[in-house]
């Protein structure tokens, strides 16, 4: 039995005790009379949170990191489940054949739950979609920008319609990152010939018109499909105001952001250099400003990470645009989203439906994951609101070493998590052997969820 300050759906946290058998929630209760309990954890004043689901997440884009890595880091951060990225540094996943590699090594490797994204070829057939669903995937990842011709290829229209379709007719989810491709290569190619090489002339090269471009085609090409869409990495307000239009036009959207684009503004890339680098870029201040109020009108359904855990040395050099894009972020995106919401005024409920609840209602995991209600997994972040700490890179479990966030000053930390009711993380170690985290499957069709 554990004992706190229960976080329950669409509550704020009050005094309870939550009793687990068997890796489950077995009763949910409020403070007394105690539950009868072989095992008594009181975390006092403690926040008992959901899990984390993390939507986003390359936990093996980078060699150096990996799925047993990656893994280690979300449980120290109060993440119990994250859906995998299919572009891996050496492959991607796009057919049963890698699917189910994918999910063999999240079984022998992963600390905690890992459901995975697929992906679909840039050209040819389409006939592995429906394996796909059928093997697990949650839903299909697909980019509008080429980032890699080998492992993260852009999609030309006519398969991407093509693609829309055929997801939509397995019942599937696809999620895009948007970016038109020949004005960012124009804008590189611009600052090159101008002997540009210097980190704020990746912002400049891709401008906000090139994300917001990208999202207006991809929503009226899941119109025209009847897809479920997810925007993955929304950076720009305009971008939340075009997929709010087509939800009013019919379209089943769903639109994510990430603490970098809340916390961080494109003037960092002035300050860090190539630590800022990550696609899309980092905004203007106002854009900062304006994605939160968003963020605070419930228009915003999600947060997630979007981590990638680069050793530094992809991400120092003179070329900018030769870095490798993208941050760690899984281990420190619940205390930096807990931090920023309580300074905003934002309350504990809203917190846990944007990194809880609606991540596990999109991804077809409710209720196995994302809230604290009978029969789902015994997935528990013990959280301290109260207690305030620093960014020390070199002391997270992240392999990465680096960090963004170095030296900013944080309210609220993980105090202990637990994963399918074993304790995976005490608040110095990460108790989980890689081996013990299971790849998760969709229990359902993933609902619409709106924060």
């Amino acid at each position: 039995m554990v004992r706190g300050r229960v976080a329950l759906p669409g509550l704020e946290p009050a005094p309870g005790q939550l009793g687990l058998a068997d890796g489950l929630i077995a009763v949910v209760a409020g403070p007394e009379p105690a539950l009868a309990a072989t095992r008594e954890l009181d975390c006092g004043d403690a926040l008992l949170l959901p899990g984390m689901v993390d939507a986003h997440v390359h936990t093996s884009s980078a060699a150096e990191e990996g799925i047993a890595a990656c893994t280690l880091a979300a449980a120290a951060g109060g993440v119990t489940t994250v859906v995998d990225m299919p572009y891996d540094h050496d492959r991607m996943v796009a057919d049963p054949d890698a699917f189910a590699a994918k999910a063999a090594e999240v079984e022998h490797e992963a600390v905690i739950d890992v459901a995975l994204w697929a992906t679909v070829p840039p050209q040819g057939p389409l006939e592995h979609v429906v394996e796909l669903v059928e093997a697990g995937a949650c839903a299909f990842k697909l980019s509008t920008f080429d980032t890699d011709p080998r492992r993260f290829p852009r999609v030309p229209d006519d398969q991407l319609l093509a693609a829309f379709g055929a997801i939509a007719r397995s019942g599937g989810l696809a999620g895009v990152h948007s970016e038109n491709d020949e004005i960012v290569r124009a804008g590189i190619a611009r600052l090159r010939g101008a002997g540009r090489r210097d980190a704020p002339a990746h912002a400049e090269s891709r401008p906000a018109v090139a994300e917001t471009e990208a999202i207006a085609r991809c929503l009226e090409l899941a119109g025209a499909s009847g897809v479920r869409l997810h925007l993955c990495h929304v950076t720009v307000e305009r971008g939340v105001k075009l997929a709010r239009r087509a939800r009013g036009d019919g379209v089943d959207v769903s639109l994510e952001t990430c603490p970098h684009y809340l916390l961080l503004d494109e003037e960092e890339l002035a300050r860090q250099g190539g630590e800022a680098k990550i696609n899309p870029p980092l905004r203007p201040r106002p854009e900062v400003e304006a994605l939160w109020r968003r963020l605070g009108s419930g228009e915003i359904d999600l947060v997630s990470s979007d981590h990638v855990g680069w050793p530094a040395a992809r991400k120092h050099g003179d070329d900018v645009f030769a870095l490798a894009s993208g941050a760690p972020g899984v281990e420190l995106i619940l205390p930096l989203m807990h931090d920023a919401m309580v300074e905003r005024g934002l309350p504990v409920s809203r917190l846990v439906r944007l990194l809880c609840e609606n991540p596990a209602r999109r991804f077809g995991l409710w209720p196995q994951k994302g809230g604290l209600v009978p029969g789902a997994d015994a997935d528990i972040a013990i959280f301290d609101p109260q207690r305030s700490w620093s960014v020390d890179p070199l002391a997270l479990v992240s392999r990465a070493g680096w960090s963004p966030y170095a030296g900013r000053r944080l309210r609220g930390r993980v105090e202990r998590t637990i994963a399918g009711g074993q304790e995976v993380f005490d608040g110095e170690t990460v108790l989980g052997e890689p081996g013990r985290g299971r790849h998760v499957r969709p229990g359902a069709v993933a609902e619409h969820a709106h924060a």
